[in-house]
C-alpha cells in the first residue's frame, strides 16, 4: 500500500516568513491527513537532544511516521569539499536515525565549470559508498535522488547504483528531475521529450525504496499540469511499490492553498483511485 508524506521545504515561504517551524508543520501534515512528514535538516532549530525528543514525540502523537531525512550534499562540484559533505551525511544519518527514519536522502551534484564529468562521477560515486559504509554500521539506508546534474536521467542514475555497489545503497524517485518534462525546474537536454522523461521513471521505480513527487502548477481539481500522475501511478503500480510517496511543493501559488489541494488529488493516486 502506498502512503503519503510531505516535505518541509514545501511550506518554505512559510518558514522563511516565521510564520510556521516544524511542530507547525507536523499539526498541518495531521491537517492534512497523510501520514507522514519529512523534516528537512535546514528546518531543525538544532541538534539538541531534547529537542528531537520533542518532534519525535509531535509525530507519534500525530499519528506522523517519518519516512526518510533530507539532507543535500555535493559531491562533484567540490572535490575538497567531499570529507565536509560526508560528515554531514553522518550527522544527518544520527539524526534522522534518532527520529525514526529508515533513510537518509542525498544529492550527488553537478560537474564543475569546465570540468570533467568522468571524473565528477567518480568523485561522486566514491563519496557515496564511504556513505553508504557509514550508513550500514548505524543501520541507516543512503538513498541517491536524481535531482538534476549528475542525475538528469534514469541512465545517469542506473549507472549510479552500478557503480556505488553496495547493499546498503538505494536511490530515490524524484517525479521532477529528469530531463523530457515541460515545466519549471529540473534538467533540460536538446532533444529530450517526455518519452525520455517517463523511460527513466520506468528504470528507477523498480529500485526505489521511496518517491518524491513534485507539485509545479497545480490544477483546480490538484493535478500538477507538467506530470501525469495517472501514468506515474500505473508505473508505480506496475512495480508493486509499497512505499511513501512524498509530496514536494515547488510553484509560485501560496502553498497554503495549493498544498492542500495537490494532497487531495495525490491521496487518490495512492489509494488507487486515479
Amino acid at each position: 500500500m502506498m502512503r503519503l508524506s510531505c516535505l518541509s521545504l514545501s511550506y518554505q515561504n512559510q518558514f522563511k516568513a516565521g510564520k510556521m517551524d516544524l511542530p507547525g508543520f507536523i499539526k498541518t501534515a495531521r491537517s492534512l491527513a497523510l501520514d507522514g512528514v519529512d523534516l528537512h535538516m535546514q528546518h531543525l532549530r538544532s541538534f539538541d537532544r531534547i529537542y528531537l525528543k520533542q518532534l519525535r514525540r509531535m509525530c507519534l502523537d500525530n499519528g506522523m511516521s517519518v519516512p526518510s531525512f533530507p539532507v543535500s550534499t555535493e559531491f562533484g562540484r567540490f572535490p575538497e569539499r567531499i570529507p565536509g559533505e560526508i560528515e554531514k551525511c553522518r550527522v544527518a544519518m544520527e539524526t534522522g536515525l534518532f527520529l525514526g527514519a529508515p533513510l537518509v536522502r542525498v544529492f550527488v551534484g553537478s560537474t564543475p565549470e569546465g570540468g570533467n564529468p568522468e571524473e565528477a562521477f567518480k568523485r561522486g560515486a566514491d563519496a557515496l559508498r564511504k556513505c553508504a559504509e557509514i550508513g550500514a554500521d548505524m543501520g541507516m539506508v543512503v538513498a541517491l535522488q536524481n535531482h538534476s546534474g549528475l542525475t538528469s536521467t534514469g541512465d545517469d542514475m542506473l549507472r549510479f547504483h552500478k557503480a556505488v555497489d553496495h547493499p546498503n545503497f538505494a536511490l530515490v524517485l524524484d517525479t521532477g528531475h529528469f530531463t523530457g518534462r515541460n515545466g519549471p525546474n529540473g534538467p533540460k537536454i536538446a532533444g529530450h521529450t517526455y518519452e525520455n522523461y517517463y523511460r527513466s521513471l520506468e528504470q528507477v521505480a523498480p529500485l526505489a525504496p521511496f518517491v518524491r513527487v513534485k507539485l509545479y502548477d497545480v490544477e483546480q481539481d490538484g493535478s500538477e499540469r507538467h506530470i501525469d500522475y495517472k501514468r506515474v501511478a500505473q508505473i508505480l503500480q506496475g512495480v508493486h511499490y509499497n512505499g511513501f510517496c512524498c509530496i514536494v511543493y515547488e510553484g509560485k501559488e501560496d502553498e497554503m492553498t495549493a498544498v492542500p489541494r495537490g494532497a487531495r488529488y495525490l491521496r487518490k493516486m495512492v489509494r488507487g483511485d486515479l
